[in-house]
């Protein structure tokens, strides 16, 4: 079972640590988005990540830095979605990550926030790479397009010679055209070129004793009609008119009137914002006349000095104690049921926050089958696991074997005390399989490949 979790582990690498000291200026944020890893709805700038992250529901930035922080425990990303392949066709290589997110604190592993960890596995996005074509010999020119004046002749060619593999093709133009003359001269018929633009509208307003007019052009030129032999005329007028229309009373700009008394704070702890308001109606816009430049709302903001609550977590289970019966001193490889626990703690529970919820100590029946000899077979090869290193030089990937022992045909449940029925049993241990030796081994056998066309591995929030 170990060797199994070692073949399917992921190999890490971890990259630029970016810690914020807490008392240099940060950019503070009231949302932290998990999807995208961005900030969300700016507070204000000039305070530092420790009056930020009084509240841990909030994000921080460094100014120039587009790496946003959230105020909560530190926690990984999800992983990015895998980078495309290093080529476009054969087998190369492809990259993802993931960052330690957070603040006061650390990621699993004793990882600082700001961490990056690498992935790097084999891909193919083409199984062959393009291969070239080539061109037929030309056809015979085919017909002149017109009959009368000039025209064009086209001819053709096809690219089988050889045909291309592998989504290639051949250089240059399949078809190919020149001018013809057929000697004979056509009638040039008159067309009307495109309508100039309107003319500006004879008023700007509505009232007065004309209607504003605008008038528009055009010439029978596109083209000019022939006079051998002769062409038609452009049928219709020349010019146009119309009169103007959305035309409006002269318009009044608008102007801001006082600003509001300021908002109480926002919030209850942490940092918040306190509002001002003004209104556009001294006067109000009126007959198209612009609105008020500037914001009708500004915003400062505000401290009330307090904590905000930071609810406890869970850490994660540890490992569950070994598997035993009170009063007997060896139940190993025998279907003698133990008992075993394993238990958390509570952690980061601050300023009156929620208490974890749920149990601290875990209690299971077991059957001890640590150090049990017996008798195994050796498994399928597994699936070709990540490169390693994934950013360091010459990546391999690597598959293997294993010599595995299926657990004994123990009873699945037990009754420990009359009355409450059966509970299910749990195999405890690491067993020691016996098999045939493979390739000189006798409890692994591993293949290993190197990694194509590796791309390097570059911080996607640095700045270059």
């Amino acid at each position: 079972m170990t060797a199994q979790a070692q073949a399917s582990g992921l190999l890490v690498l971890l990259l630029l640590t970016l810690p914020t000291t807490g008392s240099d200026p940060v950019l503070c944020f009231t949302q932290y988005e998990e999807s995208t890893g961005k900030c969300k709805d700016l507070l204000g700038g000039g305070v530092s990540a420790e009056d930020c992250c009084l509240n841990t529901a909030y994000a921080f930035q460094e100014p120039g830095s587009g790496l946003c922080q959230a105020c909560r425990s530190p926690l990984w990303s999800p992983w990015s979605v895998w980078a495309p392949c290093s080529v476009t066709c054969s087998e190369g290589s492809q990259l993802r990550y993931r960052r330690c997110i957070g603040w006061g604190g650390q990621c699993s592993e004793k990882v600082e926030p700001g961490t990056l960890e690498w992935q790097l596995q084999a891909c193919e996005d083409l199984p062959c790479c393009p291969e070239m074509g080539g061109w037929s010999n030309w056809v015979p020119w085919g017909p002149c397009s017109a009959t009368c004046s000039k025209g064009t002749q086209t001819r053709q060619r096809a690219c089988d010679n050889p045909v291309p593999k592998c989504g290639g093709h051949c250089p240059g133009e399949a078809r190919e055209s020149k001018p013809c003359d057929t000697q004979q001269v056509c009638p040039i018929h008159g067309a009307w070129a495109t309508w100039g633009p309107w003319e500006p509208c004879s008023g700007t307003c509505h009232g007065g004793r004309h209607a504003p007019t605008e008038r528009r052009s055009r010439t029978c030129s596109a083209p000019e009609p022939s006079t051998k032999p002769p062409g038609k005329p452009c049928p219709g007028p020349a010019y146009e008119q119309r009169g103007c229309t959305g035309l409006s009373p002269c318009p009044v700009a608008g102007g801001w009137g006082p600003w509001s008394s300021v908002s109480p704070c926002s919030v209850t702890c942490g940092l918040g914002q306190t509002l001002e308001r003004r209104t556009c109606d001294k006067p109000l816009p009126q007959h198209g006349g612009p609105f008020c430049a500037g914001d009708s709302t500004r915003t400062h903001i505000c401290s009330v000095a307090v904590p905000c609550p930071v609810d406890g977590e869970w850490e994660p289970w540890g490992e569950w104690t070994t598997c035993s019966r009170r009063n007997m001193k060896f139940i190993s490889c025998e279907e003698i049921p133990g008992q075993q626990t394993r238990s958390r703690d509570c952690k980061g529970r601050k300023f009156n926050g929620q208490r974890c919820v749920g149990k601290q100590q875990d209690i299971r029946h077991c059957y001890n089958v640590q150090r049990c000899r017996w008798k195994g077979s050796w498994s399928e090869w597994s699936t070709w696991g990540l490169c390693m290193p994934p950013c360091g030089p010459n990546p391999t990937r690597a598959r293997q074997r294993l010599c595995t022992a299926p657990f004994p045909n123990f009873s699945p449940t037990v009754s420990m005390v009359e009355g409450q029925g059966e509970k299910n049993v749990t195999f405890w241990g690491k067993m020691w399989p016996q098999c045939e030796e493979l390739q000189g081994q006798k409890l692994v056998v591993e293949e290993k490949r190197p990694c194509l066309h590796a791309p390097t591995c570059k911080d996607p929030n640095r700045k270059p």
